[in-house]
């Protein structure tokens, strides 16, 4: 016999297919099985586990019998949702981390069920209990498992329960086959984070709980805990106008904190955040933890932990005391104090999960709490694979335990391509006869004379500047407006400030409550390239990105104002590389937030304080990449165009005295190799291939038996003065009448992974390593130097905003070179299918934007064509074309609403707002009354979250969490959505 190991009892049955279609075609044939054969559910399931390999389409439907089974099929084979079936199609791996929350959701029996119906759970809180009793402390199972309020519970008794519940859930977990590659723990949840990792022992983790306990115990008065909806510094503000003691105890999530303090100043403080609409909550917590009421309590903590250190493990323990993996060999006594004094900073405990490959994240709680925030940050720092992270929890209060945990369970194994299914299984099957085979793809194996579909041919075209009439602020509006500096210095800051004062359509305010944020760049940096980046990295490093986390809520545009950063008119200079370097990462930044709309604006050099005055008119009105600029007729706003004809960038064949003598660095990478093999096949006499690693033999011997060429490839890293030096005087052969310079790396973060030293790294070769070839490198004065840039500098992309800042650098550095006399152009390559830059799921990301990878040879030739301005050169589906190369920025972003809305109503009207808050609220949409506020209607974090993801896929546009939550009502959604639709279609 075969039984099931998931809590419910329940069976996981498993399709799956290597095409979406064929799921349905699978669902009606084990129907039709079911029909006529009535066997056992858990041998379907064994029998599907054992024969057949798991594809990219899946659905599990989780069945206790027949008649469940066979509903479950038929929703699949029709498509339809069904609450047994969960489907999934991730590609790629991730990894899992587990979520261990703190006190303040708990309540007496929070346990009882699970105690009652899951015999794992059971058996792991009785030996975990055991253990507390062996150390001479009181058991915390009647807290756990006695569903009715004590007169009397401790500190021990309260947090061992929470303890105890926390880890027996995991036990649960890891025996489903669900195991954690990292654990991240919150305040109180740190211990059973840091036991579950198996970095602590559990007599210590015991020993740790005593303690904490006392301490907490030990601080007389009255006190409590409350949540808010707002970012630390509306925290701040509200804990000023607060009358009692209060401190910031906890960032969540960059719109969630707690604050704890005097009891009645934290209700006065929770009241007068829901007066203000914002969402305030108070826990079921009396003591001010990670507060300075803790100091007091040092000495007697540290004396009471053990002298023990965090041991090592192959699963990380990610604390919110740091916000980072916890180092073995980390000592307790600290550590632990930290945990209980210092502000908790889980939204930096999430970022450094999400930065270490999670994509699936599991709560270990009765009631989920910190879902929000753990979906917040994962919204924030998307996927780098570009799959949706997959956020489930435990437990529901209002929900039988078994349950929950069983679709939960199947939730998160169904995001994981590698999970063993047979997990879920014990017993051994038995074959069963007739049983339908794996559905498969018709396929027409006689050969047919019919023609491929062409490949793509590369699109070219070119970055314009157009003079723009601005458009006028509408009569009677104003807009509030923040001025951030991003470098003390910076003159122009305060000046910018004084135009928007003396702007009659603007209101200057803070960040936090402006609605237009105009971020000024700093001073130029130094010229010599390797300078620049350098000075930019060490203001990475020291915050220069920050103002990204500086707005609030209102905010619905974010500018970057530059000077000299963009070459507009044929009068103005080079472009500053710092300058450049700083907008290409705001393009990219942008593609982060998809609540807000960045915008760029260049100043003049020279004379920029001049123009603020239009500045501030521009970005009250206006939208896009502009610049202002200086003309007789007086200062004239441009806009930036891209590709607006096929021939916006016009070319023509090389001359072929070019090919001669070739020097081409990232020589033993798939480009260089690219354009060696064409430019041996055109006649080049001699080709040096320079890289770190050098060529493979083989390939250069093939290269060279072909064609009637000398390849020399020696290893040569060009960021290398010396090596680089006597590669010349060695392998150089003459002066180089074509360089290609392919030499480059690429990374990938959002902006809270941004560092200096990523920037520094991406540059070496691509800037500093040109820098020291054309220095070093003998090179003819008529010579053709071609750089291999990319289109993220000029159109930017989510995660790519350090590679994107190279690139643009790269691009002002081929404007140097042909300031200088040299014949030389910058290439902005879109994908090259075979290039090993970015890995295939982040491809298939970007493809599905409509980019398509470009055919080698094609894209060779292409670029081996004399072009008298830096194009961009990129294959693309013509119908999405219009995406990267629109009038308006907004169709350069990620587009995101579905093409098949017609009218406004069909997507954001009342109907539509009534039936998705009646489907998350379990409710008839008749009975909503949509004036009133939807925390009011009873919309928990929970029920907002499904509740965004539900408008998301109808509207295509996102309601921030903390807007769903801070007393919005549903006429005041609805008209938000349309406000947002519109400005997406204007």
């Amino acid at each position: 016999m075969v039984s099931s190991r998931l809590p419910d009892g329940r069976v996981a049955v498993l399709l799956s297919a290597h095409d979406e279609g064929l799921l349905a075609f699978d669902a009606t044939a084990l129907g039709d099985y079911l029909d006529r054969h009535r066997c056992d559910v858990a041998q379907i399931a064994a029998q599907l586990t054992a024969t057949r390999r798991v594809r990219r389409h899946r659905a599990v439907v989780r069945a206790n019998d027949h008649d469940e089974l066979a509903a479950g099929l038929r929703a699949v084979a029709a498509g339809q949702p069904h609450s047994l079936v969960e489907r999934g199609e991730r590609r790629a791996a991730t990894r899992t981390a587990f979520v261990f929350p703190g006190q303040g959701s708990q309540w007496p029996g929070m346990g009882a069920d699970a105690y009652r119906s899951v015999p794992r759970y059971r058996a792991e809180a009785d030996r975990l209990d055991a253990a507390f009793l062996a150390a001479g402390l009181p058991s915390p199972l009647a807290f756990l498992t006695i569903d009715t309020e004590t007169a009397a519970v401790s500190q021990l008794e309260l947090q061992g329960a929470q303890f105890i519940h926390a880890v027996a859930l995991a036990t649960v977990w890891r025996a489903c086959g669900i195991v954690p590659d990292l654990t991240i723990g919150h305040s109180l949840g740190e211990i059973a984070a840091a036991y579950v990792a198996e970095v602590i022992t559990l007599r210590d983790a015991i020993s740790v709980v005593a303690a904490r306990a006392h301490a907490i115990e030990s601080i007389p008065g009255r006190h409590g805990v409350a949540v808010l909806g707002v970012d630390p510094a509306r925290a701040a503000e509200l804990i000023d106008a607060t009358a009692g003691w209060l401190e910031l105890s906890a960032v969540n999530a960059p719109e969630s904190v707690a604050v704890a303090g005097e009891k009645d100043a934290v209700g006065s403080v929770a009241a007068a955040a829901t007066a203000r609409g914002l969402f305030a909550r108070e826990l079921a917590m009396s003591f001010p933890a990670h507060t300075s009421a803790m100091d007091a309590q040092r000495d007697e903590l540290l004396r009471r932990l053990p002298p023990a250190r965090f041991g090592d493990s192959a699963v990380q323990f990610i604390g919110s005391a740091t916000g980072a993996v916890v180092a073995a060999g980390t000592e307790f006594g600290p550590y632990w104090y930290a945990n209980l004094r210092n502000t908790i900073r889980f939204d930096r405990a999430v970022q450094a999960a999400i930065a270490g490959g999670a994509g699936i994240f599991v709560e270990m709680s009765a009631h989920p709490s910190l879902l929000f925030a753990v979906e917040d940050a994962t919204e924030r720092g998307a996927d780098a694979v570009g799959d949706p992270a997959v956020v489930v929890g435990s437990g529901h209060r209002d929900r039988p335990l078994a349950d929950q945990l069983a679709a939960n369970i199947v939730a998160a194994a169904i995001a994981d391509p590698g999970y063993r299914w047979a997990d879920l299984l014990d017993g051994r099957p038995e074959p069963l006869r007739g049983f339908p085979g794996a559905p498969m793809r018709s396929e027409h194996l006689w050969a047919r004379a019919e023609p491929l579909p062409p490949a793509p041919a590369p699109t070219v075209t070119a970055e314009r500047w157009q003079q723009h009439p601005t458009r006028p602020q509408p009569t009677g509006t104003t807009r509030s407006v923040a001025v951030l500096g991003l470098q003390a210095d910076c003159p122009l800051t305060a000046a910018l400030r004084d135009a928007v004062e003396s702007h009659s359509g603007a209101v200057l305010t803070d960040a936090a409550d402006a609605d237009v944020l105009l971020a000024v760049a700093f001073p130029p940096a130094p010229t010599d390239i390797v300078g620049v980046v350098r000075d930019l990295a060490d203001r990475i490093d020291t915050g220069l990105l920050g103002y990204v986390d500086a707005f609030g809520p209102r905010c619905r545009d974010v500018w970057l104002v530059t000077a000299g950063a963009e070459r507009v008119t044929a009068t103005d200079p080079v472009p500053d590389p710092g300058q450049a370097a700083l907008a290409a990462m705001h393009r990219s930044l942008g593609f982060e937030f998809a609540d807000q709309s960045f915008h760029h604006l260049d100043l003049p050099a020279q004379n920029p304080a001049s123009l603020l005055a239009e500045v501030v008119s521009a970005a009250l009105g206006e939208a896009g990449e502009m610049a202002v600029r200086h003309q007789p007729s007086g200062p004239s706003v441009f806009r930036r165009t891209l590709g607006q004809d096929a021939a916006s960038a016009p070319f023509r064949p090389l001359d072929p005295a070019v090919f001669e003598r070739v020097v081409i660095t990232g020589g033993s990478g798939a480009i260089g190799l690219s354009f060696a093999r064409a430019l041996a096949g055109r006649g080049a006499k001699r080709v040096v291939l320079l890289s770190r690693g050098g060529g493979e033999p083989a390939v250069l011997a093939d290269l060279c038996a072909r064609h009637d060429v000398e390849i020399v490839a020696p290893r040569c890293d060009i960021t290398d003065p010396d090596q680089l030096a006597a590669a010349a005087a060695e392998h150089a052969g003459g002066a180089a009448t074509l360089v290609i310079h392919a030499a480059g790396t690429a990374t990938f973060a959002d902006h809270s992974g941004i560092t200096g030293r990523s920037l520094v790294d991406l540059s070496a070769a691509k800037l500093g390593g040109l820098q020291r070839l054309t220095e070093v490198w003998p090179i003819a004065a008529d010579a053709r130097i071609m750089l291999c840039s990319s289109v993220t500098g000029v159109w930017g992309g989510k995660g790519v905003a350090a590679y994107a800042a190279a690139n643009r650098m790269l691009d002002v550095m081929a404007a140097r070179l042909r300031a200088d006399g040299r014949n030389c152009v910058a290439v902005r390559w879109g994908l090259w299918e075979g290039s090993g830059i970015v890995d295939a799921a982040e491809i298939a990301r970007v493809e599905r934007s409509g980019l398509r990878q470009m055919t080698p040879a094609l894209a060779v030739e292409a670029g081996l064509q004399d072009y008298q301005e830096d194009p961009l050169v990129l294959a693309a589906d013509p119908l999405r074309l219009q995406m990267f190369f629109g009038e308006s920025d907004t169709e350069l972003r990620e587009v995101t609403a579905p093409s098949a809305a017609s009218d406004e109503e069909a997507t954001t009207g009342p109907a539509v707002v009534r039936g998705q808050l009646a489907a998350v609220l379990g409710v008839e949409a008749a009975l909503l009354d949509l004036d009133s506020s939807l925390f009011d209607l009873g919309v928990d974090s929970l029920l907002a979250l499904d509740l965004r993801k539900r408008l998301k896929r109808l509207t295509g546009q996102t309601v921030p969490l903390a807007r769903l939550l801070g007393g919005i009502t549903g006429t005041d959604l609805i008209a938000e959505l349309s406000e947002k639709v519109d400005s997406s279609r204007d």
